[in-house]
């Protein structure tokens, strides 16, 4: 992992925690995601959380570039989606190089990603607009 990948994951964090603090009001450094409803009984859960179980289950198979489309396809603006869309973001940033490029994923399009998708969101994270680095690069 090189230096630039290294800056990017901690920028990912920070902005993590900047949305659980100022959003949620939380002290955690991560936001987490949660189910609504009960695994157990699959009536009970919700839109969201059938997404969730979905996004994760397609990021354990590799299969990255189609949980981001799937996350934008489904974008609903709500508190509970930004959660799990930071938990999204914050899952692949968890990930090993290796494991985001045999996903045809790269660190980069993980930091633009949850920025993106964030102002989509009305969570205005990039504050320095910072997501256009090629002046850094």
């Amino acid at each position: 992992m090189g230096f630039q990948d290294d800056w990017i994951m901690r920028q990912i964090e920070m902005m993590t925690r900047f949305v659980a603090n100022v959003v949620f009001g939380k002290k955690e450094s991560e936001v987490t995601y949660e189910l609504i409803g009960d695994i157990k009984n699959t009536e009970t859960l919700t839109d969201t959380d059938l997404l969730h179980l979905r996004l994760c289950t397609l990021i354990r198979e590799g299969k990255i570039c189609e949980a981001e489309n799937e996350l934008y396809e489904n974008m609903v603006y709500s508190n509970e989606y930004i959660k799990l869309s930071t938990d999204f973001y914050s899952r692949l940033n968890r990930l090993s190089d290796e494991e985001l490029e045999n996903g045809n994923f790269s660190r980069d399009e993980v930091y633009e990603g949850y920025i993106d998708m964030m102002s989509r969101l009305g969570v205005p994270i990039d504050v320095f607009g910072q997501a256009d680095r090629t002046d850094y690069e």
